[in-house]
C-alpha cells in the first residue's frame, strides 16, 4: 500500500499529493457548547465535567441555544465534543434542518480524547449453555447436540426479534436493504446455519413451463419450484422457516426464496411467492439457509424465534468471547435536510440495517468515521449538494460500501459529492450481487484515493454523467458473481462525461482460472450495452482475467465513442474484448435515447456534441498507447470499426514485476523505460492523513483535528 513518507501529516504532505482533496477545515476557532459520554447523564448540564449520556441530548441543548440566541455570532466552529468508549443504542439518531450550521459556523460531533466513540446498536450475549429442551436437541444433527450452547434472548434483554425476510438483486421481495439480526463473535459475523458449508449445489430439472428464453438457449420457467437430487432436503421438512439463496437464471441476479413446502416423493421444492423475477431452470447454483437441522459446523448459528433462543456451534472459547446480536432495523445516523454538519472520528455498529442515511441538505462531511457490523449499506447519500466522506473504513457489511446519488441528470447539474481516501472492504455479506463498494448514481460525483477489496460484486456500479474515479486500488472484487467487472456500467448510451483515470485494478474474480470455465466474464473496467463517451486513462490491469477469458481487461459490450489510452496491462488473458452489436441492433436500441424523461435533449446535444451523430458509427471504438506485458491477447472480438493505435505488445517480458504478495512492485525506471511514466503508481490508494494510518487503517491523535491544523 503506497503512503506518503510522513507521520503525523504534515500540510506539505498533502499538497504534495495534487489532486487529493483535503477534508473541508472548520473556520474560526471551535466553542464546544456540550460534552457526551458513556457514562454521563442526560439531567446533566452537559460540559465536560458532568456530560450529556446521548447525542440525542446534546442535540436538543444546541437546538435550545440556537432557540436563545445563545450560539456562537460569526465564524467559528459549534462543538459537540463525544467521549471515548461504547454507547449503546436501540434507534436512530436523526438530524434535521433544525440541527443545521452554516457555512460560517457548522455543527460539529467530533471525538474528543483518546479513543474512539462507538455507537451500538447490538445486544451483548452472555451464559451460554448446553442445549436441554427436547424439541431443540431432536431437530439438531445428532453429532452436534454436544457441540451446540443456547442462550434465553428474553433473559438477555432482547426485547424484538426481526422478522426473518430477505432479498437480493432479482427478489420479488424487492432489491433493497431488508434488515436482519446478525451474530457477531469477537466482532466475526457467525454463519446462518446452512447446507452445503460451502460452495453451492444445482437445481435439477424444472417442471414448470419452458415459456422464459435465453440467449443460451437453456430456457427456464416462471413457476418457483424445481426438482433436486439426493436426500438431503427431506431433512428440512419440518423446518419452519428456510430459506434458499441462488442464481436461478442468471450468475448474475441472485435472490433468496422462501420455501413453501418440500415434496419429497417427488423430490420438488416449492417456493413461497413472490418469486425470482427471472424465473427459473435447471442446472443454477443454489445453497439452503436457516436451518437448525443443518446447525453441523463451528462458527454456525440459529436463532429460534418461537422459543427465543439463539443457538450457535462455537468456534472458540465463549467464556472470554464478545457475542454480539445485532439490532435496529433503521439506520443508526439519518440525517435529513441538514447543512454544515460534520461528523468526525466516530463509530457504528452492530444495526440490522443501514448505517448512515443522508437525504437533502447541503455540505454533510463525514471524517474519519467507521462504519462496520451492519446487514446493510454503510452510508447512502439520497441527494443534497457537496457531501464528503473522507478518510472512514467502511467494512464487515450485508450489502454495499458507500451509495451516492446526487445531481440532475436532466439539468446536468453536479452533485460536488466527494468520496476520497476511504478504506471499503468485506461487503456483499448477505446480498451478493450489485452490492458494490461504491454506487454513483446521478451527475458530478468524484471517487478517489480509496481502497476497495473482498467484495462478491463490484468495486463500483457507475450511472450517469461527468464522474470522476482517480486514484483508486480495487483488488478481490467480483469474487462470486459473473458478467461483471470491478467497474460495471450498464445500459444508457447518454451516460456521457465518465473518466477513470490512474486507478490500479488488480486480482479480481477468477484470477486464478480455478473451477469451471464458465466463471471469465469478469472485467476490470465493463462498459455493457451501449454504454459511450467514457475516457479509460492511464490505468493499471493486473490479473483481472483469466486464461480462458471472455472479457478483457476493459470490456466493451456494443458502446461506441469510448477511449482506452495509456493503460498498462499485466498478465491478463486479453486487455481489451468486444462484443460488436452491428447497426441493425444498435439503431434499435438508441432510438429512443435522447427523448427519455430524464434528458435535456438540446442540452445533451450542446454538451456533448457526439450524441447528434447517435445512431451512426456502431461499435466505433479507440484503443491507443497502451502496454499489455505477459497478455494473451491486445484485443477480443475486435470488430473493424476499432481504431487501434501505437499500442505495444510484450508477451514475454519479466518487466513489471510482483512483490510476495502479489502486489506490483513499481520502479520509475522501469516505467520510463517501457513508456508508462505517466502513471502515478505512488500516489494510488488511501494515503496517511489526519485520520488514517500508514496500513489504511482508521486512526485518532489524541489532540483534535482543529489543534493538529492549528500547529502547522
Amino acid at each position: 500500500m503506497n503512503v506518503l513518507p510522513c507521520r503525523p501529516p504534515s500540510l506539505a504532505c498533502f499538497l504534495a499529493l495534487g489532486t487529493l482533496a483535503l477534508a473541508p477545515m472548520l473556520p474560526g476557532r471551535a466553542v464546544t457548547v456540550a460534552s457526551v459520554a458513556p457514562d454521563g447523564l442526560d439531567s446533566n448540564p452537559g460540559t465536560e465535567a458532568k456530560p450529556f449520556l446521548s447525542l440525542e441530548r446534546a442535540r436538543n441543548e444546541v437546538r435550545s441555544l440556537r432557540a436563545r440566541g445563545a450560539l456562537p455570532v460569526g465564524a467559528g466552529t459549534i462543538e459537540v465534543a463525544v467521549k471515548a468508549g461504547e454507547y449503546r443504542v436501540s434507534q436512530s439518531f436523526r438530524l434535521t434542518a433544525e440541527d443545521s450550521g452554516t457555512a460560517e459556523a457548522p455543527v460539529v460531533y467530533q471525538a474528543h480524547g483518546p479513543g474512539t466513540p462507538r455507537f451500538s446498536g447490538a445486544a451483548r450475549l452472555t451464559g451460554f449453555r448446553r442445549v436441554t429442551d427436547p424439541a431443540l436437541l431432536a431437530r439438531l444433527p445428532e453429532a452436534s447436540r454436544e457441540q451446540v450452547r443456547e442462550v434465553d434472548l428474553t433473559a438477555a434483554g432482547v426485547t424484538h426479534l426481526i422478522p426473518l425476510e430477505l432479498g437480493g438483486f432479482s427478489s420479488g421481495r424487492g432489491f433493497r436493504t431488508h434488515p436482519a439480526m446478525e451474530l457477531y463473535v469477537d466482532s466475526e459475523p457467525m454463519t446462518l446455519a446452512r447446507w452445503p458449508n460451502e460452495g453451492f449445489v444445482m437445481t435439477g430439472d424444472v417442471p414448470g413451463p419452458l415459456t422464459l428464453p435465453a440467449w443460451d438457449r437453456k430456457p427456464g420457467s416462471p413457476e418457483g419450484r424445481f426438482r433436486y437430487e439426493g436426500d438431503r432436503p427431506a431433512r428440512w421438512v419440518g423446518e419452519p422457516d428456510a430459506w434458499l439463496y441462488g442464481y436461478w437464471f442468471w450468475s448474475w441476479a441472485d435472490s433468496y426464496e422462501k420455501i413453501a413446502r418440500i415434496d419429497t416423493a417427488a423430490r420438488e421444492i416449492h417456493l413461497e411467492k413472490p418469486w425470482h423475477t427471472y424465473g427459473y431452470r435447471k442446472d443454477q447454483r443454489y445453497f439452503a439457509l436457516n436451518l437448525l437441522s443443518e446447525l453441523d459446523r463451528p462458527g454456525e448459528w440459529y436463532l429460534d424465534r418461537a422459543s427465543r433462543r439463539l443457538l450457535l456451534y462455537p468456534d472458540r472459547d465463549l467464556t472470554s468471547a464478545l457475542v454480539e446480536l445485532s439490532g435496529v432495523a433503521s439506520p443508526l445516523l439519518d440525517v435529513e435536510g441538514a447543512s454544515h454538519l460534520r461528523l468526525r472520528g466516530l463509530l457504528w455498529e452492530g444495526g440490522a440495517g443501514d448505517g448512515v442515511l443522508i437525504r437533502g441538505g447541503t455540505d454533510i462531511q463525514i471524517e474519519g468515521c467507521t462504519i462496520r457490523k451492519m446487514s446493510g449499506t454503510g452510508i447512502e447519500i439520497q441527494g443534497g449538494h457537496r457531501h464528503g466522506v473522507n478518510s472512514c473504513d467502511l467494512h464487515t457489511l450485508g450489502r454495499g460500501g458507500i451509495a451516492l446519488g446526487g445531481g440532475d441528470r436532466r439539468t446536468l447539474e453536479p452533485s460536488g459529492h466527494r468520496v476520497e481516501n476511504c478504506h471499503i472492504h468485506h461487503l456483499s455479506r448477505i446480498d451478493h450481487t450489485y452490492t458494490p463498494g461504491l454506487w454513483l448514481d446521478g451527475v458530478g460525483h468524484q471517487v478517489r484515493n480509496c481502497l476497495i477489496h473482498d467484495v462478491a460484486s463490484s468495486a463500483l456500479r457507475v450511472e450517469g454523467n461527468d464522474h470522476l474515479i482517480e486514484l483508486n486500488e480495487a483488488h478481490r472484487v467480483v469474487l462470486e458473481s459473473d458478467d461483471q467487472g470491478a467497474v460495471d456500467m450498464f445500459g444508457n448510451p447518454t451516460y456521457r462525461g465518465n473518466v477513470y483515470r490512474h486507478n490500479y485494478w488488480h486480482h479480481l474474480g477468477n484470477w486464478r482460472s480455478e473451477g469451471d470455465a464458465s466463471h471469465t466474464q469478469r472485467a476490470g473496467i465493463r462498459l455493457d450495452d451501449a454504454i459511450c463517451g467514457t475516457l479509460v486513462q492511464g490505468n493499471i490491469f493486473q490479473r483481472c482475467t483469466t486464461g480462458k477469458t471472455h472479457f478483457g481487461g476493459v470490456q466493451i459490450h456494443g458502446g461506441k465513442e469510448n477511449l482506452v489510452e495509456g493503460n498498462l496491462f499485466l498478465d491478463c488473458g486479453a486487455a481489451v474484448s468486444f462484443t460488436p452489436w452491428g447497426d441493425k441492433r444498435w439503431r434499435e436500441f438508441v432510438a429512443p435515447a435522447l427523448d427519455a424523461p430524464a434528458v435535456d435533449r438540446r442540452l445533451y446535444l450542446d454538451r456533448y456534441p457526439a450524441l447528434r451523430r447517435l445512431a451512426e458509427d456502431h461499435d466505433t471504438n479507440q484503443v491507443r498507447n497502451n502496454l499489455t506485458v505477459r497478455c494473451g491477447a491486445l484485443a477480443l472480438r475486435a470488430p473493424g470499426s476499432v481504431r487501434s493505435e501505437a499500442n505495444r505488445e510484450l508477451p514475454e517480458s519479466t518487466a513489471f514485476r510482483e512483490g510476495p504478495d502479489g502486489r506490483l512492485v513499481w520502479s520509475a525506471a522501469e516505467a520510463r523505460e517501457h513508456g508508462v511514466e505517466a502513471i502515478p503508481f505512488a500516489r494510488i490508494g488511501v494515503l496517511e492523513n489526519a485520520w488514517r494510518s500508514r496500513d489504511g487503517t482508521n486512526w485518532v491523535l489524541r489532540t483534535s483535528a482543529r489543534e493538529r491544523w492549528s500547529e502547522k
